[in-house]
Order: structure tokens, then sequence, then C-alpha cells
């Protein structure tokens, strides 16, 4: 990986960071105009804010979609190495807590980075579904095997058709 591409995985870190800020800063204004209106003290303003604004779930959705949002970016970045006729698969839980969008990736026969680009964008690349995806795209050529539990793109059409 080159210098440029690591330093576009932190800018990107950082766009990810700047998109919950703003929820968060008003999270924290509500908190203390609350905290202001009952007569609370500082510390209890502070703890309502340290407890209220970001809760463990919270925390933990942001560090594993951030975690694997690094992933999906060092994968991009072996993309663009790699020669154009390379396949990929969409892999991952193919469960009831699978987004559409991911469904759909995943009943995706093989396809090309280029065709990935042309049928879902190029975002999916290193944003995966969004919010807390546990997929990613490998590529399927002789240096990685799959496992029907990672990749079924019919079980992923099967519950498609169940929506």
């Amino acid at each position: 990986m080159t210098e440029e591409q690591l330093q576009a995985l932190i800018l990107y870190d950082i766009t990810v960071w700047e998109s919950y800020l703003p929820y968060l800063a008003a999270q924290i204004k509500q908190e203390i105009a609350f905290g202001v209106f009952a007569g609370l003290s500082e510390e209890e303003i502070l703890a309502n804010v340290t407890t209220k604004a970001l809760t463990a779930n919270q925390l933990e959705t942001i560090i594993a979609t951030a975690l694997a949002n690094y992933s999906r970016s060092v994968t991009y970045g072996v993309m663009q190495e790699e020669p154009n006729d390379v396949l990929y698969a969409y892999i991952g839980p193919i469960d009831g807590r699978t987004r559409t969008e991911c469904l759909n990736m995943g009943s995706s026969q093989p396809l090309t980075q280029k065709e990935i680009i042309n049928n879902f964008g190029q975002e999916v690349l290193y944003r995966g579904g969004g919010y807390n995806c546990r997929h990613k795209w490998r590529s399927i050529g002789t240096r990685v095997k799959y496992a029907k539990r990672f990749y079924n793109p019919d079980k992923a059409g099967a519950l498609l058709q169940d929506d």
C-alpha cells in the first residue's frame, strides 16, 4: 500500500467521525440545556452527558464500523494493484440482520471491480452496506477459498424474496 493510499485511509476515518460529531454535539447541548433548566450541578450535568450522549451500544457500533471500514479500505487499496479481470465476492454473514443492500450484493455472482462499481457504486468497496456492516468484497482467485456460510448468493437471494 502506498503512502497516498494510507493518507486516504486517514482522511476517510476523519470523515466518519465528522459525520457523527454533529449528532454528538446536539446530544451534549440537549443534556446541558436540560441540566441547567432542571437546576442540576456541573457534576450532574457532566454525568448525564457521559452516560446519555454516547451509550455503550453506540460506541460499540462506531468502533465496529470504523474497524470494518478500515479493513474494507485496505482491501480497496489492494484491489487497485490487482489486474482488471480479478473477480470478487461479497462475503460475510447472511442472516435475518443482513440489510437489503448487502443481500443484493451477496446474491450477485462474483464481479470485477468495474462491475461492482457499475452495479452498486464505488462507495460499497470501502463502506460496505453502512454502519455496523459485517461484509466486504474479497478476491476469489486461487489465493482465497470461500465457505458457503460466508459466500452464498442463493441464500441471500432467498432472504431477499422473503422481504
